[in-house]
């Protein structure tokens, strides 16, 4: 992209801050921040915000590798590890509380949102797959385990296409109002 996507605005917000903020605004007890390269323009941008920073010094191997960093450091009181992606800016705190609710009410193993039938994200995984997530090969990433658990996971219709809208490619920015 030339770009860090991060930091890319959308909405008067960066990428980054628009995902945190859906976050605190919703029922998460807690949010935690990976960064590894531009960690300083991350911190930056998130300015006070109420989140635990947490830098991936291994973050050029990967998504896995900071997705291993993020649970490392999650609560060990936590039931459950939502985990959101910064290139999903448009998931707002209705979407995601629609999610928690649905694993609190159905205690899933992990639990997948999907929008018409396709499978999106964030997804949750049970508190219990910590140390398998941790032992995961970081270049096959979270697929080791949903795999490992196929018959563990409920799938939860949402009521918005965001979930399964993300930000990979220059040109999927013309998904954004007035995106180019």
């Amino acid at each position: 992209m030339g770009t860090f996507k991060q930091l890319l605005p959308i909405g008067g917000k960066t990428f980054v801050e628009a995902c945190v903020d859906n976050l605190l605004a919703s029922r998460v007890a807690e949010v935690v921040v990976v960064t590894g390269y531009n960690e300083a323009g991350v911190r930056e941008a998130l300015g006070s915000r109420p989140v635990r920073m947490i830098i991936n010094p291994a973050y050029e191997s990967g998504m896995g590798s900071s997705i291993k960093r993020g649970v490392e450091s999650v609560t060990i009181t936590a039931g459950g590890i939502l985990i959101a992606l910064a290139d999903q800016p448009l998931i707002g705190p209705h979407v995601l509380n629609q999610i928690i609710s649905d694993y609190e009410e159905n205690a899933s193993t992990i639990l997948i949102p999907t929008y018409k039938g396709k499978k999106g994200h964030p997804i949750i995984l049970d508190s219990r797959l910590k140390e398998e997530i941790l032992s995961m090969d970081a270049e096959i990433g979270l697929k080791q385990v949903t795999q490992a658990h196929a018959d563990c996971i409920r799938y939860i219709e949402v009521s918005s296409d965001s979930v399964l809208v993300d930000f990979d490619l220059p040109g999927d920015l013309k998904q954004l109002p007035g995106g180019g």
